[in-house]
C-alpha cells in the first residue's frame, strides 16, 4: 500500500487524498525534462504536484502553474506547493485544462497524461480519470498544448511506447515534432515500455536516448538512473 507521504531531498509530497500517488514514471520524467531557459512552465494533470515541484527545483527562475481536474488532488497538490521551498513560484489551479486560457503562453509544458485507452476501466472512478484516457484524450491534450504553448516553446511528456506512433501523428498534424526522445526499460532484460518525448514547432534532428532503470531487479538501479535523480531522491 502506498505511503500517505513521500519525502524527497528538498520537499515532501502528502498524497493520502490524491487519486494517483508518486510513482517511478513521474519522478523519472520530471528528472529527464530539460528545463534550460524555462521561465513559464505548465504542468497538466499535476496529481500530487510532484512534477510541478521538481520543475520548481530544477528551474529556479521559473514560475510554475499546475492544473488538476480532481478536487481532492488539486487541494492536496496546492498544500504540497505551499509547504515547499518554492511556494512563491508554484500555483495550483483546480480546473480542466481544455477550458484554460492565458494572456501569456508557456515556454515549457509538461504532462504525465492518462493514457490507458482500450484497457479495462479502473474500479475507482477518481483513479480512472487520473490513469485512463476517458477524460483527457490525446487529441484534447494536443489541442490544449497548441493553444497554450509559446511559438518557440517545448512540450514534454511520457507515454507508453506502443502509443507513440498514434500520439506523434496527432502532434504532427498541428506542427509539433520531436526534438528529443528517450526509450525506457524498467529492467534490463525486459522489453521497453515507456518513451519520453520533447517536442517543438521548430523541429530539427531528434536526439535519441535510451535509459534502463534497474539492472536485474528491484533496487538494483543503473548508474545512469541514479545520476538522473540523485538531486531529488533520498538515499541516492
Amino acid at each position: 500500500m502506498p505511503k500517505p507521504s513521500f519525502r524527497f531531498k528538498q520537499f515532501t509530497i502528502q498524497q493520502d487524498r490524491c487519486a494517483l500517488k508518486v510513482g517511478t514514471d513521474g519522478v523519472l520524467f520530471g528528472a529527464w525534462v530539460n528545463y534550460r531557459g524555462a521561465e513559464r512552465i505548465l504542468d497538466i494533470g499535476t496529481g500530487t504536484g510532484v512534477l510541478a515541484l521538481i520543475a520548481a527545483q530544477r528551474a529556479p527562475n521559473a514560475s510554475v502553474d499546475a492544473v488538476e481536474i480532481d478536487d481532492a488532488s488539486a487541494e492536496q497538490a496546492a498544500g504540497n506547493a505551499a509547504a515547499s521551498p518554492w511556494s512563491d513560484r508554484v500555483r495550483v489551479h483546480r480546473m480542466d485544462v481544455r477550458r484554460m486560457n492565458v494572456s501569456e503562453p508557456f515556454d515549457l509544458i509538461l504532462c504525465n497524461p492518462p493514457y490507458y485507452a482500450g484497457y479495462s476501466p479502473a474500479a475507482d472512478e477518481r483513479v480512472g480519470v487520473a490513469k485512463h484516457s476517458d477524460e483527457l484524450l490525446f487529441p484534447d491534450l494536443i489541442a490544449a498544448v497548441g493553444r497554450l504553448l509559446a511559438q518557440r516553446g517545448r512540450f514534454a511528456l511520457i507515454i507508453p511506447l506502443n502509443r507513440e506512433a498514434e500520439f506523434s501523428a496527432l502532434a504532427g498534424a498541428i506542427g509539433l515534432g520531436p526534438i528529443r526522445r528517450c526509450v525506457v526499460k524498467y529492467v534490463a532484460h525486459r522489453p521497453a515500455k515507456r518513451v519520453l518525448l520533447e517536442l517543438s514547432r521548430e523541429g530539427g534532428p531528434v536526439r535519441e536516448e535510451r535509459l534502463t532503470i534497474e539492472n536485474t531487479g528491484p533496487f538494483d538501479y543503473t548508474p545512469e538512473y541514479r545520476a538522473l535523480i540523485s538531486d531529488l531522491m533520498l538515499n541516492f
